[in-house]
């Protein structure tokens, strides 16, 4: 089989099994992509979660208006520019964040039962790879 085709329809399931279970903490991929990204950069503006996550600045508005009503997010003044804010995680943030983390890894290991260890070994080593260089051509072409 082709291995494009694999590997997109690979996540596409991994998506769609996470998103499922993510609903049951009343959270989306997108949602859950935003708080994974806060919990890496401790804050971040709505500006760069939107480059970060290749996503328009109408749906991070959106995520980040759910998020906030949840009690997963705050929002704090932008001491460098105050037409902005800096987005974080609450303390009910990163409680969710445990637990999608939690849930998130549960479904990968699902997926990866029908390999060895070594076999996962290899397997996170060619995607990690495959991952860096992308990363660099894409800064070379910015």
């Amino acid at each position: 089989m082709d291995t494009g085709y694999l590997l997109m329809n690979i996540s596409k399931q991994l998506k769609y099994n996470l998103n499922q279970a993510l609903n049951t903490k009343g959270i989306t991929v997108q949602q859950w992509a935003v708080i994974q990204q806060l919990f890496l950069k401790n804050e971040q503006t709505a500006v760069l979660l939107s480059e970060t996550l290749d996503m328009d600045k109408p749906t991070i508005s959106g995520i980040i208006k759910r998020l906030e009503k949840k009690g997963f997010i705050i929002k704090t003044a932008n001491p460098s520019d105050l037409r902005s804010h800096l987005i974080s995680l609450t303390d009910t943030g990163h409680e969710i964040l445990a637990e999608c983390q939690a849930l998130s890894e549960q479904i990968l290991a699902n997926y990866l039962t029908i390999l060895s260890t070594k076999e996962q070994e290899t397997l996170n080593v060619l995607l990690t790879k495959i991952n860096q260089e992308n990363n660099r051509i894409e800064k070379r072409n910015m």
